[in-house]
């Protein structure tokens, strides 16, 4: 079990897909909608571990799945990569500067961000990789390391109030 109750994971996590999915398509910055789940899972699995990262990564990308028009597991794929990877930089070296999250979000984003095109360019074929690359991804790599030291913040908040657990699969 993760140190977070499940009685309050899942809640979290299926707001953050629900806002996602609704409400931050209507909010665009930059012409893209921020990936707050992604920011989420990063910042966790930055302060926590792979192990933790990796149950956020796996039960929100589910719920991002079921609201998503891509292919099922595409952005569970994609979140649990990006958590194993963050999960193993030393969270005390992270805490130390809020440039490092950003960097963080920069590279977590190039890298789900390159699985989801990835994926759609073997399920569905031609992927546009020049316009999509500059369309969507830069835009978002902005966005979403603009974004993270609020993210990072919360995430350090609710780090301080939950109690850590072992995690038992």
């Amino acid at each position: 079990m993760s140190g977070l109750s499940p009685y309050l994971l899942l809640p979290l996590l299926l707001s953050v897909a629900l806002l996602q999915a609704t409400a931050l398509p209507e909010l665009k910055i930059l012409g893209v909608k921020p990936e707050l789940m992604l920011l989420l899972v990063l910042a966790w699995s930055l302060l926590r571990s792979s192990e933790e990262g990796l149950l956020w990564a796996f039960v929100g990308g589910m719920m991002l799945d079921l609201f998503s028009g891509g292919p099922f597991g595409t952005s569970t794929l994609g979140l649990l990569v990006v958590s194993f990877f963050a999960g193993l930089v030393e969270a005390s070296t992270i805490r130390a500067s809020l440039l490092l999250p950003m960097i963080a979000a920069l590279l977590g984003t190039l890298l789900y961000q390159g699985l989801f095109l990835l994926i759609i360019q073997v399920t569905r074929g031609n992927v546009p990789w020049v316009d999509s690359l500059l369309q969507v991804t830069l835009p978002s790599l902005a966005v979403n390391a603009l974004l993270m030291p609020l993210v990072f913040q919360i995430a350090v908040w609710l780090d301080r109030r939950v109690g850590r657990q072992d995690i038992r699969w």
